[in-house]
């Protein structure tokens, strides 16, 4: 049992010694290479900012008229109108949240 585990030792210190990597060179050292990088540009895929066109505020008002009202303010479908005098139904505006 103690030929095995003294096995066991030795074959992980050969092994983590096998896997060191090759000794760097000194940085301090002038003459040391050094990999060469190439230069890329910080600016190299910037896209300058272009302003969106904006809508002509005849052609929103006329579109808006055509939906009788503008978003979130739409009037009720044709045919679920409520019964005159009758209490809007409740709202719960929290229903898919928990």
């Amino acid at each position: 049992m103690l030929k095995k585990i003294c096995f066991v030792l030795a074959a992980c210190v050969a092994g983590s010694t096998a896997a060191q990597a090759a000794a760097r060179p000194d940085p301090a050292e002038p003459k040391a290479a050094v990999p060469v990088r190439p230069y890329e540009s910080a600016f190299k895929n910037y896209q300058p900012y272009v302003d969106p066109d904006i809508a002509r505020w005849r052609e929103v008002n006329d579109e808006v008229g055509r939906l009788n009202g503008h978003m979130g303010h739409l009037p009720r479908q044709p045919g679920s109108a409520a019964k005159p005098g009758a209490k809007p139904p409740v709202q719960d505006e929290h229903r898919g949240h928990k």
